[in-house]
């Protein structure tokens, strides 16, 4: 079930975990792991599912590695987005929660809408922190959109939250 997003005095979070990655990676770094064939079907499945219910947001901020690299700009070509709009972060691969907060926190207010693209433990932990509850693991290729209700970016930790959704891939 969805909530439907009201965006006036609100912020909407779309929190997206990387597609599936290559696994064999021992000649190569973590952050280069490519997705691999299913990373990308789930990830235009979970693009198309995501921009049915919801309005594109207004800004994608990714990690730089590979696999969530890729994973944005999938989401961003299904929507229309032009691949230069995604926004790269490094503090998003692996820094730690608190980096990502702190990245969404201090994001313009003039934003309403924001994706970030980022890897598990960190997502699944602001996820979790947002919702106000214990949600799953986001499995890759997995999306939860939390609605703030405030319309300043530095007060989502003290703001009401929803949970609007929470978008799976199929486990086939």
């Amino acid at each position: 079930m969805f909530l439907k997003p009201e965006t006036r005095n609100s912020k909407i979070l779309h929190i997206v975990r990387h597609g599936k990655a290559l696994q064999d990676y021992q000649y190569i770094n973590d952050y280069d792991r490519p997705l691999v064939e299913k990373g990308i079907v789930n990830n235009v499945t979970m693009a198309k599912q995501l921009f049915a219910k919801y309005p594109a947001p207004d800004l994608i901020i990714s990690s730089h590695a590979a696999r969530a690299l890729h994973t944005a700009h999938i989401f961003a070509q299904t929507m229309g987005y032009s691949h230069d709009q995604v926004q790269v972060n490094t503090r998003l691969y692996l820094d730690g929660e608190r980096e990502a907060i702190c990245i969404l926190e201090n994001l313009s207010d003039e934003i309403e809408n924001v994706m970030i693209v980022g890897h598990n433990p960190d997502v699944s932990y602001i996820a979790n922190t947002y919702a106000g509850r214990c949600i799953d693991p986001i499995p890759t290729s997995g999306v939860v959109t939390i609605r703030f209700k405030t319309n300043r970016w530095n007060e989502i930790g003290k703001a009401n939250a929803d949970l609007l959704g929470f978008l799976k891939p199929d486990k086939s």
